[in-house]
Order: structure tokens, then C-alpha cells, then sequence
């Protein structure tokens, strides 16, 4: 589906995604605290090896899980934020002349 300018009738139209962008960043931040944090947790509680071992292998439980998580958060962020930009309007701004607009107006 070609989305067309309603105020000037150009073809050059883009999604906005505001709210999808935010939630996805949100996710990420969220998704690699809690994903380090949840690693750190288990990496304590599971690891019986020497005060030396223990030191490296926390730092790589919580990087590692900080990154799972951020990954997951991100996509699950994104989706959400999708899922919303859907039904806002004013979603979508004409490069050729500015003009800002939803589906119902074009």
C-alpha cells in the first residue's frame, strides 16, 4: 500500500514510529538489567569454585545475561510499541513537504 501526501501528493511517506522506538529502548534497558541480574543471582547461588573463579565467572554470568536480556526486551519492546503506533494518529510525515497526518486524513 503506497501511502500518499495529503497536502502535497507526494509518494515519499515514512512511519514516524515514536512510540515503537521508545519502547523498544525502554525493553532494552529493562531486559539487561533484569537479564544481569537474574544471572548474577544464579551464577552466586550455583558456583562453588575459588574466590578467583568466582569474580570472573559473575562478571561473565552478568554480561551475558545482560545482553540476553537486552535482545529480549528489544524485540518485545518493539512489538508492544507496534502494536500501539497502530492505532495512533498523526503516524506518518511526508518528506517532500513536512506535513504530518494518519490514515483517516490521506
Amino acid at each position: 500500500m503506497t501511502l500518499i501526501c495529503s497536502c502535497c501528493q507526494s509518494e515519499f511517506v515514512v512511519a514516524r514510529r515514536k512510540v515503537q522506538k521508545s519502547a523498544a529502548a525502554t525493553g532494552l534497558i529493562f531486559g539487561a538489567i533484569q537479564g544481569a541480574s537474574t544471572a548474577l543471582t544464579r551464577a552466586k547461588t550455583g558456583n562453588r569454585n575459588t574466590p578467583g573463579q568466582l569474580k570472573i565467572s559473575l562478571i561473565a554470568s552478568a554480561m551475558f545475561g545482560g545482553l540476553l536480556g537486552a535482545a529480549g526486551g528489544c524485540g518485545a519492546g518493539a512489538a508492544i510499541g507496534e502494536t500501539i503506533e497502530q492505532s495512533l494518529p498523526n503516524n506518518y510525515r511526508c518528506k517532500a513537504c513536512g506535513h504530518v497526518f494518519g490514515l483517516a486524513s490521506s
